[in-house]
């Protein structure tokens, strides 16, 4: 392998390397080592792409910061180097690239993309925020507050999204979750101190306020169409949308990546505006490993497939299909030939028949038809298209999730909806809302995926888990599929083991289990926490709906708990002791 010094081609830290980068690689595409000096590189938005992001803002174009584009055998090595952008833009993009591995940087805005406000006062129908002009640049136009985030971009205050922290803990403030709200500004009260309308607010003087103010078009580490990637040793101080986003690559590593707030620079506890770890349509083993969350805006990881509905049959092997999530469309890899496919009804969520991919031929960015390889049965094609949508099981990955640790972020910890082995195992979680998801869905998000083999074990859910209620709560562990019509006899997910785990809770329900066979919960140890009072409206430690095969046996339980052990509705074959 070849080794390149930066150094030695003029790319030096302290200056603008953007394009200087860019030839590097391209005249360098295989099997080469770039070192990287320690200190400071910078990017601004010079280089543009039509990239379909997954989950993300449609745009004509990204601003591209490092690209590494048909690329094999590479490696980029720092030395805790830092990687400073300016502006809407995405940190690095890798794009048809095979074994590649990324280790030892930190990526950052001078100026963020998120910020954060102090809380100073507060009544029963205003709150007063104090936001430092260094860390989060800012100014007040017509009430309004509008934030400087470098390259001549601003971007103005949300009064949406706002999420509380507790000034001592860094958590999440129990049960405000998405309830706090801060209204339209009512003064500027001078200092970089405003007042804000908000009706009956639970705060505290001291909390750390969580202002978004940009729009998500840009992932942080963007992999599309890539094969064996790791990144490793790697900080992401701050990200404006999704913080690793891969789609339609095959082996991921991610090892030591932590999304941490850059406390040296005023910042708290704000580390990216959305998720973490954002997996969709992969295959091979996804893995992510002694990593660690804070401050995120939305899940740490997540990992599914996307899933489509019919809208018509131009003949008995051509199906018209839609895209139903405005930030999930216009890919173009959801399918390729010799994929196989599966259809699914969407009200029981039940797969009716399977196919192979003869060709995939996108029409707009919602709609593409899809060619099989065989005729699709009559039985298939008299069904209302609608009520059909299409999964490529193909695009499905085994998950490898271990010895992390999930510090307090808005909304759940690890979201999962795949088919092939999942390992949840090891982990530490502080999620503010359900510390586990497994979830599947073509009726909502279309965020799709049944679960065939989940191992869930070792893992501590402190009492910090479920303080707050988002989307699908129902439990520390929630299985929760979008059901519409959940028959017992044909359950969603399958063959869910959750096993040797510690739950500290306040009365809180440590599992829910929804459209699930062959679920079982056993030496598990449940202690009663004494932080809180009870809040949850869940009154069982374990509520089981239209589940079949279940054991829940050998569980400990410690403390003086006001709810029951189980309730079930809908339920056959559950064995409880």
């Amino acid at each position: 392998m070849t080794q390149i010094y930066l150094k030695d081609h003029g790319i030096l830290p302290g200056s603008d390397c953007t394009l200087a980068l860019a030839e590097l690689f391209a005249e360098h595409p295989f099997d080469t080592e770039f070192i990287f000096e320690s200190g400071d590189y910078h990017f601004s938005p010079k280089i543009f792409r039509d990239l379909r992001l997954s989950n993300t803002d449609v745009l004509p174009q990204r601003k591209i910061g490092v690209i590494l584009e048909n690329m094999k055998n590479i490696r980029l090595t720092g030395s805790g180097t830092r990687l400073m952008y300016e502006g809407q833009m995405q940190a690095v993009t890798m794009l048809n690239c095979e074994n590649v591995v990324m280790k030892d940087f930190i990526i950052d805005w001078e100026k963020p993309l998120v910020s954060e406000g102090i809380v100073t006062a507060f009544t029963d129908s205003t709150v007063d925020v104090y936001i430092d002009p260094i860390a989060f640049p800012h100014v007040v136009r017509d009430l309004r507050v509008v934030f400087d985030i470098g390259a001549g971009e601003e971007s103005p205050m949300n009064q949406w999204g706002v999420i509380q922290f507790d000034a001592n803990t860094r958590t999440v403030r129990r049960t405000t979750g998405d309830r706090f709200q801060l209204g339209r500004m009512l003064e500027d009260l001078g200092g970089n101190v405003y007042r804000f309308a908000s009706k009956n607010p639970d705060t505290a003087v001291g909390n750390i306020i969580v202002l978004r103010h940009n729009e998500r078009q840009h992932a942080g580490i963007f992999t599309e169409k890539c094969k064996d990637i790791t990144i490793e040793d790697v900080t992401v101080h701050c990200c404006g949308g999704l913080g690793c986003l891969a789609q339609f690559c095959d082996t991921l590593t991610y090892r030591r990546v932590h999304f941490l707030p850059n406390t040296a620079a005023g910042r708290r506890v704000i580390s990216g505006r959305d998720d973490g770890m954002h997996i969709t349509c992969c295959s091979g083993t996804v893995t992510i490993t002694e990593c660690s969350f804070l401050g995120l805006m939305d899940d740490p990881i997540n990992v599914h497939s996307c899933c489509v509905t019919g809208v018509e049959w131009l003949d008995d092997r051509t199906l018209r299909c839609r895209y139903m999530h405005p930030q999930a469309c216009a890919f173009h890899y959801w399918a390729e030939a010799g994929d196989e496919l599966v259809f699914i009804d969407r009200r029981p969520m039940t797969p009716v028949a399977h196919a192979v991919t003869a060709e995939y031929v996108l029409e707009s960015n919602e709609l593409f038809l899809l060619k099989f390889t065989e005729p699709v049965d009559e039985a298939i094609r008299s069904r209302n298209p609608e009520r059909l949508s299409v999964d490529n099981l193909t695009h499905t990955a085994a998950f490898v999730c271990t010895r992390n640790r999930f510090g307090s972020c808005r909304a759940r910890g690890v979201l999962v909806s795949t088919p092939k082995p999942v390992r949840i195992q090891d982990n530490l979680f502080q999620s503010s809302g359900s510390a586990i998801l497994v979830a599947g869905d073509s009726n909502y998000w279309y965020e799709s995926g049944e679960c065939h083999d989940v191992d869930i074990s070792g893992n501590t859910f402190t009492d910090a888990c479920l303080s707050s209620m988002y989307q699908f709560c129902e439990g520390i562990i929630s299985i929760c599929p979008v059901v519409p019509e959940p028959d017992v006899k044909t359950p969603f997910h399958k063959n869910i083991r959750i096993h040797d785990n510690v739950f500290d809770t306040p009365d809180t329900p440590v599992l829910y289990g929804f459209s699930t066979d062959g679920l079982s919960f056993t030496n598990n140890r449940i202690y009663r926490s004494t932080c809180a009072e009870k809040w949850h409206p869940g009154t069982a430690l374990i509520k089981l709906a239209y589940c079949r095969n279940v054991v829940c046996r050998d569980n400990l339980r410690v403390g003086l708990f006001s709810i029951g052990l189980l309730a079930e509705t809908g339920c056959e074959m559950v064995c409880a002791d």
